[in-house]
Parts: C-alpha cells; sequence; structure tokens
C-alpha cells in the first residue's frame, strides 16, 4: 500500500512539475497592469485669444549642486546633470481687450485700437537627460530636475522677449486682420496698439 502512494504521489509531482513547465515554456503567465485615473472638471473658461506666434526652443541645461559651509564646498557633496529641453513660447493679443470705442467705421474705412500682445503660453515639450553624476552626499533628486525646468521657463520667456516674439506678434496680428476686414469689403484698414 505505502508502495502505491509513493507512486501516485510520485505520479503526481511529475505531473505537477510538467504542467508547470508547460505553462512557463508556452508563456501562458503574462502581467496584469491596472491603470486609475480620476479627474473632475475644475472650471471652464472663456477666452479670446487670437495666438498669431509660435517660437521652438530647444536647449541644453546644465545643472550644478554642492553643499557648502561659511561658503566652502564640502567635499563629495557636487551633484550636477545636463538635459536638453524642448519648449515653445506663444504669443498673440487678447480681443476680449476690445471696447466698443476702440472700432470706427466710417464707410469702407475702419480703424481698430487693438491691446499689445503679450506671451500667451509657455510649454516645455519635453526633455532627455544625458549625464547625471550623483555627490557621495548629495543624490540627483526630481526636485532638482522641477527646479531646473522651473528656472528654465523663466529663462525661456526672457529669451523670447528678446528674440521678438512682441514685435513678430505685431506684425503677424496686423496681417491678419487686414486680410480678414479686406475680404469683408473694406478697402482702408487702419490699426492701432493701446
Amino acid at each position: 500500500m505505502k508502495k502505491i502512494y509513493k507512486t501516485m504521489l510520485l505520479m503526481l509531482i511529475v505531473i505537477l512539475a510538467t504542467i508547470s513547465v508547460t505553462f512557463f515554456v508556452t508563456n501562458k503567465f503574462h502581467e496584469q497592469e491596472l491603470y486609475s485615473a480620476s479627474g473632475v472638471l475644475e472650471q471652464v473658461k472663456d477666452i479670446s485669444e487670437l495666438n498669431t506666434v509660435e517660437m521652438y526652443f530647444n536647449e541644453i541645461i546644465d545643472f550644478k549642486n554642492a553643499k557648502l559651509f561659511n561658503n566652502f564646498q564640502i567635499p563629495f557633496t557636487e551633484k550636477s546633470f545636463i538635459f536638453t529641453v524642448k519648449s515653445k513660447v506663444k504669443a498673440g493679443v487678447d480681443l476680449s481687450g476690445i471696447d466698443e470705442g476702440d472700432i470706427a467705421i466710417s464707410g469702407k474705412s475702419l480703424l481698430i485700437k487693438l491691446p499689445n500682445p503679450t506671451i500667451t503660453s509657455k510649454e516645455i515639450l519635453s526633455y532627455k537627460v544625458y549625464d547625471e553624476k550623483n555627490g557621495l552626499f548629495n543624490e540627483v533628486t526630481t526636485e532638482d530636475t522641477l527646479k531646473a525646468l522651473e528656472l528654465f521657463e523663466k529663462d525661456m520667456e526672457e529669451q523670447a522677449l528678446s528674440s521678438g516674439i512682441i514685435e513678430k506678434s505685431k506684425e503677424n496680428t496686423e496681417h491678419i486682420i487686414r486680410n480678414f476686414f479686406l475680404s469683408y469689403g473694406f478697402e482702408s484698414i487702419e490699426l492701432e496698439w493701446k
């Protein structure tokens, strides 16, 4: 009787081992990923922006940080990373700033006073880390990356302004509005900036 139990136990182990090997070999096991997100609509706003310029930037950021004691760098605390950032800046005119008194029509002549263009959005499209070095007592963290991107965002606006984004937006706005009203039969269109 003991021999039959041992034989049956051995056969059961062989069968379970065969089934296990078969599952692993034929990849019957797979991963299941679950993703859940819940969002609540926070606000809907009317916008009346006429975006007329987009500038794209591709920058290399070199970030370094070290811990100091009385303006003396503590050894083995320097950390650094280098990454590239692609971004865009938009500029345009907020047409909600036009009042009834800002438009004057006389026959086929039109006068419009427009609000000055402003930067309407700044967006970081992507970034990629190329070199990251941790200090022995000072590791690179996600907060370091976010801080560098925040500094870059401020710099991005300054670069766009110094590259003439506002002037280019004025030119494009004038061109778009003139062509729009010329197509409606106006012969003289004069634009002024507030």
